[in-house]
């Protein structure tokens, strides 16, 4: 396991990057699931006030999955980006734990043909 800590003005964030676990089988109760398969587009996931605990893979597949502070779609921007997984991921399965608290709400970006999960909570 990895850890990267990134740190901003007002905010202190820690990903652990998981390799050889399969992630997938660990939800918490409370935990909620976002199965994004459905190739391009954009998602709200919650509009409103939400924790983005972790983002799954599995196989390889070529674009983006990018997710968002945000509460609408319309809303998405660079200052709203909380992590930005490219293209192509390789491994299977991966999992980044994220654990961000989002003001807004989470809303998910695709490009290409990615095949991931993103779990969240309300609590």
């Amino acid at each position: 396991m990895a850890r990267l800590i990134f740190e901003g003005d007002h905010k202190k964030v820690a990903f652990f990057i998981v390799e050889g676990v399969n992630m997938s089988n660990i939800i918490e109760r409370g935990e909620n699931i976002f199965a994004g398969t459905a190739g391009p587009g954009t998602t709200v996931v919650s509009a409103t006030p939400a924790t983005v605990k972790r983002v799954l893979w599995g196989g390889t597949y070529v674009g983006t999955i990018a997710v968002h502070d945000s509460a609408t779609a319309a809303g998405t921007s660079g200052t709203s980006n909380i992590v930005t997984l490219g293209i192509p991921l390789l491994r299977y399965p991966e999992s980044l734990e994220i654990n961000y608290h989002c003001k807004n709400g989470i809303v998910v970006e695709e490009t290409g043909t990615p095949t991931h999960r993103v779990v969240w909570s309300t609590e």
